[in-house]
C-alpha cells in the first residue's frame, strides 16, 4: 500500500515542501501569497470591535466571535492582491472548494462553456448556496440553482464569507454543503478609475479590462448612488500552444507483458478514427492517403489496436481539439441606491446587469462506430478503382469510413448570457431593540447560444451517397439534388468540395431562460435578558418561484445536427417557507464560564413540486476562558431537485467510456471477470467501442424526492490574550447525504455492473446498460437523474493567522508581517449507488480533483504605501481516478505526485491618488499533473490546477 497521504510524505524529501527550505518555513518568510491571504471570519478586523452584526449562516445579529459555525472570509484587500478579475478565480484557490466550473475545464460542454460556478466541500456546484448581501439571485446556468460568478462585479464586493456547514435552517434550499454569501460594499464616496492586463508566459492568454465606479453621499448623508461598470476580456489559449498539453501522453497496456500492467507514454494516437479515413477489408485495417489518391495497410503503432491507444500509428490525435482555457468577454453594471427616511424606514435598491460571451470549440463532426451509416458504397465514383476490386474481391459491397472531418471545421458555441437582477426593499429599527428587513427581488437569466460547425446528418448522408450522372458524380437521391444536394467525397484529408460541404454544415441556435421571484421578510430583537445576556429572535416568512425554459431548434429535436439531442423544457417550482431562530446566552463572566450560549433555528417549505418539509439546526458556543472557545453545531438540510433535474425529458448524449469487460481491463477487480461471463461475455473480448464514442441517455425524473443531509461541525478556536495577533482555529466537518440526487456517470454504470458483488441480474446498474447481443459491444448507458443513494464527507479545516507589527521586536523595524495558513483534510469522500449496500461504495477521497490535503500558505509584509505578498498554494498526491484497480501493480503512475503553486503580489502607492499593483502567478512555473484515462482526461479534468503556466498580470487604479 501506497503511504501516500501521510503528512510524513507530504513534508518530506518528495513532498511538496520540497522545493522550500524547511528553516525559512519556520521563519515565516515563505509562506506564500499573491492571489489572497486567507483569514477565518474570526480573525478579520470588523467594524467596531466587538459590535453586533450580522454573521453569515445566522440571521440573528451577535458577535462574530460567537457564532456556532466556522466561517472563512475574503476581504476586499486580498481580492485585490490575487490580481484576478473574477471572483470565482479567487474562491476557486481556497481548500474548502473542489472542482467546479470555470473556463478552464468547460471546453466541449456547449450551453454550459464558461461558466463560473463554485462547489463547496465537493459535493456539487447545485448544493453550493451563493447569496449576494444575504439573499439568492437568478441561477446563471438555468434549469438549475447554479450562479454564474461572471455576473459579480469583484471590485463592489467588500468580503466574501463562506458559510462551512448545512444552513438550509437558514437560507433554505441548496445550502447543503454551505453558502458562499458576497457582502457589497455600502455607501461608497468618491470615483475610482482602475485598468488593468495580464499575459502568460508564453505571449499568450492576454486579458485586458477596466472599471469605473463612482458614489455620491446626499441629503446631508442619508442618501447614497453607487455605480459600477466593468469591460473585461480574456483570450483563450489552446492545448497545441503548451507542449506538456499537446505530446499526447495517455496510458497504454504495457507492452512487454510484464507489471504494472498500464505504462504512460507521449505520443499516444486513438485508433477509432483519423484525419484522412480509416475503413476495413475483411479483418484488416487500411487508411486512405491525404490527398484520397491512394490507401495503405493502416499502421496500429507499436502497441497494436487493444483499448483503442497506441504509440504512434496512423490514429487520431485528440489533444489538438482540447482548449486550456477559453476566450471570454464579460460587461457588467450595477447601482446601488440608499435612502434613509427615518431610522424605522431606510429604503434600498440594487440593479445588476451582465453579458459574458463565451466562445469555444472542440472537435468536428466525425464518423465512428456511433454513426455506422457512414457507408461508401462500391458504386461510388469517387472511390479508387483499385479500392473497389479489392472489396469486390473480398465480398464487400462498401466501406464504412472512420473520420474526422477536419473539412467541416471545429464545432463550437458562440454564447452570450444576459443576466438581470433588481432589488428592492426596506428596513430599519421598529424601537426596543427590535429591527425588521423587507424586500423583493427579480431576476432574469437568458443564454443566446449558437452551435457552430455542426451538420445536419440526413443531408450529409445524402451527400455521400453518390452515383455517376451524365455530368459526373451527383447525389444518388432525386429529391435531395432538387434540394441543392451536391455530392462529397470524404476518402481523404479536405477531399470534400466546399459546395458540397454546405450543404449539410449547419449554424444552430438555442435559447435557454431562467427567472426567479423572492419575496421575503424578518424581524429580529431581544426578548429577554438572561445571566449570559439577552435572548434573541429572527424570524420570518419568504415565498419563491423559480421558473425555467429551453427553446431547441427542430433540427436539435430531431437529433440531426451531430450536437447532443435536445428537448424543449419548461418547468416551475414554487416554494412558501416559514423560520425562526433563536440564540440564548446561558452564562457569561464566571468561574469557568467566560461564555456559554446556545443557538437553533429552523425552517418550514412547502414545495408546489415535493409537498412539506423541515429543516433545522442546533448548537452553540462554549468558552471556559478568555481566549479558547468551543463550538459546534447539528443540522439537518434539505435540498429540493431543481426544474432541470424534475423535469428535463430523455435526451440522447456521447461519452468516451472504457469497456471493463475488455481482455486488456478485465483484471482490474476481483469480480470482473465472473460478472462479464455471467453477461455472457466471452473470454479475451476486445471491445468493439474502444477508443470510441458511447450513446448516453440522459433526461431527469419527475417522480425525485428531496435529499436531505445530517451535518456536524464542531471545533476550536484560539485567540491566546498573551500573543496579540495569533488566532487558531480548527473544525471537524461530518456531512451525510441521503436520496442524492444525481445521475451517475456513465463510465461509473459501467465498472458498477461487473465491479460490486452482486448478481448481475439484480444489478440496477446492469439494467442501465444495453448491449449489441450479436458483438456484445456497448451500445447505450442510461444515466437519467435518481435518488441514487448516498454522499458522505468528513475532514477538518484548519486556520492560523499571526499579524505581528515589527515595531514590537524593534523601534527600528517599519512595517507590519502577516502570516497565515488556511488547510482541509479530507478525511472521507465517498458515493454510495446503493445506500443499503456498503458494496456500492465508490472512493472519491483522495482521487483527483479531491486531495487528501489542500493548503494555502500566505505572507504579507507591508509599510504605508507598500506591501509585498507571497503565497504558496499545496496539494497533496492523489490517485489518477476512482476506477477499481488503480495500484502500483496495475499503473505505473497511478498518483499525481504532491504540487505547490507559488503567487507574488506587490502593490504601489505612487501618491494619494495612484495605486499600481503587479502579480506574478504560478511563479515557477510548475505544470498540472497528467492523467490519461480516458480521451480528453489528460490535460484539464481537475480545474484545480493552474494550466497555462506563469503569468504575469498588472492594474493601476485612480481615486479620488
Amino acid at each position: 500500500m501506497i503511504d501516500r497521504f501521510s503528512m510524513r510524505r507530504l513534508c518530506g524529501a518528495n513532498g511538496f515542501l520540497r522545493s522550500a527550505s524547511i528553516s525559512a518555513i519556520a521563519g515565516g518568510l515563505l509562506l506564500p501569497a499573491s492571489a489572497l491571504a486567507q483569514a477565518n471570519a474570526d480573525d478579520i478586523a470588523q467594524p467596531g470591535d466587538g459590535e453586533a452584526i450580522v454573521v453569515t449562516g445566522s440571521r440573528i445579529k451577535q458577535v462574530q466571535l460567537q457564532a456556532p459555525i466556522p466561517v472563512t472570509s475574503v476581504g476586499r484587500e486580498q481580492i485585490a492582491q490575487s490580481g484576478r478579475e473574477n471572483i470565482a478565480k479567487v474562491l476557486n484557490n481556497l481548500p474548502q472548494m473542489g472542482v467546479g466550473l470555470s473556463d478552464a475545464n468547460s471546453q466541449g460542454r456547449g450551453t454550459s462553456q464558461g461558466l463560473n460556478l463554485v462547489n463547496l466541500r465537493r459535493l456539487g456546484t447545485n448544493r453550493t448556496l451563493v447569496l449576494v448581501n444575504g439573499r439568492r439571485v437568478v441561477p446563471g446556468q438555468p434549469l438549475t440553482s447554479s450562479v454564474d460568478l461572471n455576473t459579480l462585479p469583484s471590485v463592489l464586493i467588500d468580503r466574501v464569507d463562506i458559510s462551512l456547514g448545512g444552513a438550509s435552517a437558514v437560507y433554505g434550499a441548496d445550502a447543503v454543503s454551505g453558502v458562499v454569501n458576497l457582502i457589497l460594499k455600502k455607501n461608497y464616496e468618491g470615483f475610482t478609475a482602475r485598468v488593468n492586463g495580464g499575459i502568460t508566459s508564453r505571449g499568450d492568454g492576454e486579458s485586458w479590462g477596466a472599471t469605473l465606479t463612482g458614489g455620491k453621499n446626499f441629503a446631508e448623508g442619508r442618501g447614497n448612488i453607487t455605480l459600477n461598470a466593468v469591460y473585461d476580456q480574456v483570450k483563450g489559449v489552446e492545448a497545441v500552444d503548451r507542449k506538456y498539453a499537446s505530446n499526447g501522453y495517455n496510458y497504454i497496456r504495457n507492452p512487454n507483458g510484464t507489471t504494472p500492467l498500464f505504462i504512460q507514454v507521449p505520443g499516444i494516437r486513438f485508433n477509432g478514427l483519423n484525419d484522412p479515413g480509416a475503413f476495413f477489408i475483411g479483418n484488416k485495417g487500411y487508411t486512405f492517403s491525404d490527398d484520397g489518391l491512394s490507401y495503405r495497410p493502416y499502421d496500429f503503432g507499436s502497441v497494436g489496436n487493444r483499448s483503442g491507444r497506441s504509440i504512434g500509428g496512423d490514429g487520431g490525435f485528440y489533444e489538438k481539439y482540447d482548449n486550456l482555457s477559453l476566450p471570454t468577454k464579460r460587461y457588467v453594471f450595477t447601482g446601488m441606491l440608499n435612502y434613509e427616511f427615518s431610522r424605522a424606514a431606510k429604503f434600498f435598491v440594487e440593479a445588476n446587469y451582465s453579458r459574458t460571451n463565451v466562445l469555444g470549440f472542440w472537435q468536428p463532426p466525425e464518423e465512428d462506430v456511433q454513426y455506422a451509416a457512414a457507408f461508401i458504397s462500391v458504386d461510388n465514383p469517387y472511390m479508387l478503382p483499385a479500392l473497389r476490386n479489392a472489396l469486390l474481391d473480398a465480398g464487400q459491397d462498401g466501406i464504412q469510413v472512420f473520420r474526422n472531418n477536419n473539412d467541416f471545421g471545429r464545432r463550437g458555441s458562440d454564447s452570450d448570457r444576459d443576466v438581470y437582477q433588481f432589488t428592492a426593499g426596506f428596513d430599519g429599527d421598529l424601537g426596543g431593540g427590535w429591527s425588521y428587513n423587507a424586500y423583493a427581488s427579480y431576476g432574469r437569466s437568458i443564454n443566446n447560444i449558437k452551435l457552430l460547425n455542426g451538420r445536419l446528418q440526413d443531408r450529409f448522408l445524402e451527400s455521400i451517397d453518390v452515383v455517376m450522372g451524365p455530368n459526373g458524380p451527383q447525389c444518388a437521391s432525386v429529391t435531395a439534388r432538387a434540394q441543392g444536394c451536391l455530392p462529397l467525397n470524404i476518402m481523404g484529408l479536405d477531399t470534400g468540395d466546399p459546395a458540397a460541404i454546405a450543404y449539410s454544415s449547419y449554424d444552430d441556435r438555442y435559447r435557454k431562460t431562467a427567472g426567479l421571484i423572492d419575496l421575503g421578510a424578518s424581524i429580529t430583537g431581544d426578548l429577554f435578558m438572561l445571566p449570559g445576556g439577552p435572548v434573541s429572535l429572527a424570524a420570518g416568512v419568504e415565498y419563491r418561484r423559480d421558473t425555467a425554459r429551453t427553446f431547441p431548434s427542430a433540427q436539435l429535436q430531431a437529433n440531426n445536427t451531430f450536437y447532443p439531442q435536445e428537448a424543449p423544457i419548461s418547468g416551475k417550482v414554487e416554494v412558501r417557507e416559514a423560520f425562526g431562530e433563536l440564540r440564548v446566552p446561558l452564562l457569561k463572566g464566571i468561574p469557568l464560564v467566560h461564555d456559554l450560549a446556545l443557538q437553533g433555528a429552523f425552517r418550514v417549505s412547502d414545495y408546489s413540486t415535493n409537498g412539506m418539509h423541515w429543516s433545522w439546526n442546533a448548537g452553540g458556543t462554549y468558552e471556559p476562558f478568555e481566549g479558547l472557545r468551543l463550538r459546534g453545531m447539528r443540522s439537518l438540510a434539505v435540498r429540493a431537485p431543481n426544474i432541470g433535474e424534475l423535469f428535463s425529458p430523455v435526451t440522447s448524449g456521447f461519452s468516451f467510456d472504457q469497456d471493463p469487460c475488455d481482455v486488456s481491463v478485465i483484471g482490474l477487480s476481483p469480480n470482473r471477470a465472473a460478472n462479464c461471463a455471467a453477461l455472457g461475455i466471452p473470454a479475451g473480448f476486445d471491445a468493439p467501442t474502444n477508443g470510441k464514442t458511447i450513446l448516453g441517455r440522459y433526461g431527469g425524473n419527475p417522480d425525485l424526492d428531496p435529499e436531505t443531509a445530517r451535518t456536524w461541525t464542531y471545533g476550536i478556536v484560539l485567540t491566546p490574550p498573551r500573543i496579540p495577533g495569533l488566532s487558531i482555529s480548527v473544525d471537524y466537518f461530518d456531512i451525510d447525504i441521503r436520496n442524492a440526487i444525481g445521475n451517475i456517470p456513465t463510465q461509473t454504470i459501467l465498472n458498477n455492473c461487473v465491479d460490486q458483488d452482486i448478481p448481475v441480474a439484480q444489478n440496477p446498474n446492469c439494467a442501465a446498460v444495453t448491449r449489441d447481443p450479436v458483438t456484445n459491444a456497448v451500445t447505450s448507458i442510461s444515466a437519467v437523474q435518481l435518488n441514487i443513494g448516498r454522499l458522505m464527507t468528513k475532514g477538518v479545516d484548519f486556520n492560523i493567522r499571526y499579524v505581528l507589527p515589527l515595531e514590537t521586536l524593534s523601534a527600528r523595524l517599519p512595517g507590519q508581517l502577516d502570516l497565515s495558513l488556511v488547510g482541509t483534510y479530507l478525511h472521507r469522500l465517498r458515493y454510495f449507488s446503493d445506500a443499503n449496500n456498503p458494496q456500492s461504495e465508490t472512493r472519491r477521497d483522495g482521487v483527483i480533483g479531491n486531495p487528501d490535503w489542500e493548503m494555502l500558505w500566505t505572507a504579507t509584509y507591508s509599510v504605508p504605501k507598500f506591501s509585498f505578498t507571497w503565497q504558496a498554494r499545496s496539494i497533496s498526491s492523489q490517485w489518477i481516478d476512482y476506477f477499481t484497480g488503480i495500484t502500483s501493480e496495475t499503473y505505473d503512475k497511478p498518483y499525481t505526485g504532491s504540487k505547490v503553486y507559488h503567487d507574488w503580489s506587490i502593490g504601489y502607492d505612487l501618491n494619494d491618488a495612484f495605486n499600481l499593483r503587479v502579480n506574478v502567478n504560478n511563479v515557477f512555473d510548475n505544470k498540472p499533473p497528467m492523467r490519461g484515462i480516458n480521451i480528453h482526461q489528460g490535460i484539464n479534468n481537475a480545474s484545480i490546477y493552474p494550466n497555462l503556466g506563469t503569468s504575469f498580470s498588472g492594474a493601476i487604479t485612480y481615486k479620488f
